[in-house]
C-alpha cells in the first residue's frame, strides 16, 4: 500500500513538471492512463490490505475470546483452589485440636499410672509373696505327709488286728471292748493343685458371681502363674471389668490400656477399648469416648463392639 502511493507521487509529480514544461497531449493521456491504472492497482491492493487486516483482527477477537476463557477457568481453579485450602485449613486446626486434646488427656492419664503404678507394683509383689508362701507351705506339707505315712500305715495295720485275750477279775468286770478310730482318707488333707484353665475358669467363676475383688485377685495370681498365657489378655481385660463394677473407673481405663497396647493383636482389645471409652463417658469425658469410638470403627469396621460404637456415636 506504501509502495502505490509513492508511486503515485512520483507520476503526479512528473505530471505537474510535465504540465509547467508545455507538455503534450500525448504525453498528458499517457500520464492520465498511468495515474489511472495506479489507483486501481491501489484499490486492489486496499482491498486486499482491508481482508487480510480483517483476517488478523478476527484472530485477534479468537485470541482475545480464548485468553478470556483461558482467564474465567484460571479464576474459578483459583477459587476452587482456595476453597480447598480453607477446607483443609480449618481440617488441621480440629486436627490440631484433638491431638492437643488428646495429648493433655495422656498427660493426665500418665499422672495417673504413675500414681498408681507403686500401688499396682505392690499389689503385684504382695501377690507374688502370697503365691511364693504358699507354694513353700505346700512343699511343707508334702515333706511332712512323706514323713508320717510310715506311722500312718503302721496305726492303720495296728487298728485292723482285733486281740482276744481275755482279761481275767475278781470282780463282775468284764473286758473293755477296743475302739477302732476311723480311717481319714489323707488326700483330703492337701488342696488340689490347680492347672492353667482351671486357675482362669475359677476366677471368671468369681468374677461373675459378681465378688469381684476376689476376682481381681485370682485374676492377678493367673497372671503372675502364668504370664505368657494366651489368656493373658483376656485376664488383663476382666481385671478392667472388675475396676469398672467397682467404679474405680481411672483404674479400669489402665487395665483396658494393658489389653490395647500389650496385646495389640489379640481378640480381647475390639471389646477393651468398647469398654474404655464408655468408661470415658462414665467420668464425662465424651470427648475423649468419641475418639476411641472412632478409632474403633476405624480399627475394626467389622467387629459387633464397631457396630455398638457406630451407635453410641450416632446419639451424639
Amino acid at each position: 500500500m506504501v509502495n502505490i502511493v509513492i508511486k503515485i507521487f512520483i507520476v503526479l509529480s512528473v505530471f505537474i513538471f510535465f504540465l509547467t514544461s508545455c507538455a503534450s497531449q500525448k504525453d498528458i493521456i499517457y500520464l492520465n492512463n498511468q495515474v489511472n491504472a495506479l489507483y486501481r492497482q491501489s484499490k486492489k491492493d486496499e482491498k486486499r490490505f482491508e481482508k487480510s487486516l480483517k483476517k488478523f483482527e478476527e484472530k485477534i477477537k479468537a485470541h482475545e475470546s480464548a485468553q478470556k476463557e483461558t482467564v474465567k477457568s484460571l479464576n474459578e481453579d483459583k477459587r476452587r483452589l482456595n476453597k480447598d485450602q480453607e477446607s483443609i485449613r480449618l481440617h488441621l486446626a480440629q486436627v490440631e485440636a484433638d491431638l492437643l486434646e488428646i495429648k493433655d488427656k495422656i498427660q493426665e492419664l500418665t499422672g495417673r499410672v504413675e500414681e498408681n503404678s507403686h500401688r499396682l507394683k505392690g499389689a503385684i509383689e504382695e501377690d507374688t509373696t502370697n503365691v511364693n508362701a504358699m507354694v513353700s507351705k505346700m512343699k511343707e506339707l508334702s515333706s511332712m505327709l512323706d514323713q508320717l505315712k510310715p506311722r500312718i500305715e503302721k496305726v492303720e495295720s495296728s487298728l485292723r488286728f482285733k486281740p482276744s485275750v481275755t482279761t481275767k477279775t475278781t470282780g463282775p468286770e468284764k473286758g473293755l471292748p477296743v475302739q477302732e478310730t476311723p480311717k481319714k482318707d489323707i488326700s483330703t488333707l492337701l488342696e488340689k493343685k490347680l492347672t492353667e484353665s482351671e486357675t482362669y475358669d475359677r476366677a471368671l467363676w468369681l468374677y461373675r458371681d459378681d465378688r469381684y475383688e476376689e476376682a481381681m485377685a485370682a485374676f492377678k495370681n493367673f497372671l503372675t502363674l502364668y504370664p505368657t498365657s494366651d489368656l493373658a489378655d483376656n485376664a488383663h481385660f476382666w481385671i478392667g471389668e472388675c475396676y469398672r463394677a467397682l467404679t474405680r473407673y481411672e483404674e479400669a481405663i489402665l487395665a483396658y490400656q494393658k489389653v490395647i497396647n500389650g496385646y495389640p493383636k489379640g481378640n480381647k482389645v475390639p471389646s477393651a477399648m468398647l469398654q474404655q471409652a464408655i468408661t470415658f463417658e462414665k467420668i464425662n469425658d465424651t470427648t475423649t469416648a468419641n475418639l476411641i469410638f472412632k478409632k474403633l470403627v476405624k480399627n475394626f469396621p467389622k467387629a459387633k463392639e464397631a457396630e455398638i460404637a457406630r451407635k453410641r456415636l450416632r446419639k451424639k
